[in-house]
């Protein structure tokens, strides 16, 4: 344990941090493991919804799709953009095979 002011704040502010981060990174991984049981079962229509934003009859987004949750993972520098980018492409890639 840290026995200075300033490194108790540290701490604290490093379990914030890790607790915001893993909130995110736990809603990639849901999307992205949905997303694969998709591509397994060739599933093309539930693949393509998972992949983009869910709106609902008034087009305001109820979900994110895996796309949106990249690309909040590098604005909120969790990854670097071109690791988001890699992941996206590969993705895309993954649905095409299918189509």
């Amino acid at each position: 344990m840290p026995l200075i002011a300033s490194a108790k704040k540290q701490l604290r502010q490093n379990h914030k941090r890790k607790a915001r981060n893993d909130h995110f990174r736990a809603l990639y991984r849901e999307a992205r493991v949905a997303f694969e049981a998709a591509i397994k079962n060739k599933d093309v229509e539930a693949a393509k919804t998972i992949m983009v934003n869910q709106k609902d009859k008034d087009g305001k987004t109820t979900k994110a799709g895996l796309q949106s949750i990249i690309d909040k993972l590098v604005k909120k520098n969790i990854i670097h953009k071109n690791n988001g980018s890699r992941r996206k492409a590969k993705f895309v890639r993954m649905l095409k095979s299918i189509s």
